[in-house]
């Protein structure tokens, strides 16, 4: 029996998650033809290359990556869920994502963490590292969000990068880099700047994670390593010093540190 297409309305449910514009019954009948040309096309590579990799298979697989069981899941969901009777396979799909993906995520931490020991095997300590990486960054999280009222109240920064100082630490360590005095204001914009390129870098790195791009990990993990050794305050405040000094300015301002792209 031949299995009937999908409906204009479910199409139009799951593509106005992608726009905030109002679809239109027209273009909604023309993705149902688009996502079936798609479908045949798709199915066709994957039931060549099924074969190719095992000529005896009588299954449709995947055979571009390996992937977790979806029965053996969706057994492991049934036995937690508490509210609802049954699992969906939309259900099952979702959670094998979200398992493939921190899966990923930890192994190739762990890989990082293996390659700076220069060895060529993931052993318990690497990944007993990261494990440890990520219940900090979850303590570091909750923390926050229970005290952020009274966090507003001190006079420190914290920054995600695993560096605290109060003001008069952090004075002391810029005037330091730059090699002259830096005024509290270009201080308080300095950690504003260094707040965001931690930030973004964060986030191209969880892109890069997920994406398995191995060049952007890697050069991420490098800048990673690089801010951690305050690799961006000393560049800022190196420039900066060096604007200051070529104005015959007696201490860095803020004007000499927003000269200076960040990224």
């Amino acid at each position: 029996m031949t299995s009937k297409p999908w409906s204009k309305s479910s199409i139009g449910m799951v593509a106005g998650q992608f726009t905030d514009m109002r679809i239109s019954g027209e273009v909604k009948e023309k993705l149902v033809d688009l996502l079936l040309e798609k479908l045949n096309q798709i199915v066709k590579e994957i039931e060549f290359e099924t074969l190719d990799k095992d000529p005896s298979r009588k299954t449709l697989d995947d055979p571009r990556r390996e992937r977790l069981g979806f029965s053996r899941t969706r057994g492991l969901i049934l036995n937690q869920i508490k509210n609802v009777e049954s699992v969906g396979a939309s259900a099952v799909v979702c959670v094998n994502e979200e398992l493939e993906k921190y899966l990923q995520q930890l192994v190739l931490l762990s890989s990082r963490a293996a390659a700076q020991n220069r060895v060529g095997t993931i052993k318990t300590r690497h990944l007993e590292k990261v494990l440890e990486e990520f219940d900090f960054q979850t303590t570091v999280e909750n923390k926050s969000s229970d005290s952020g009222e009274e966090l507003e109240k001190k006079d420190t920064i914290s920054l995600n990068v695993g560096i605290t100082n109060d003001t008069t630490s952090m004075k002391r360590l810029c005037k330091s880099l730059a090699g002259m005095p830096v005024s509290d204001e270009c201080v308080e914009e300095l950690l504003l700047l260094y707040s965001d390129y931690a930030e973004e870098l964060e986030y191209k790195l969880k892109d890069a994670l997920f994406g398995n791009n191995l060049h952007a990990i890697h050069e991420n993990m490098k800048k990673l390593e690089d801010i951690r050794q305050l690799g961006f305050l000393r560049r800022m405040l190196r420039q900066a010093g060096e604007k200051a000094r070529e104005e015959g300015a007696k201490k860095v301002e803020v004007g000499h540190v927003i000269q200076i792209n960040p990224f």
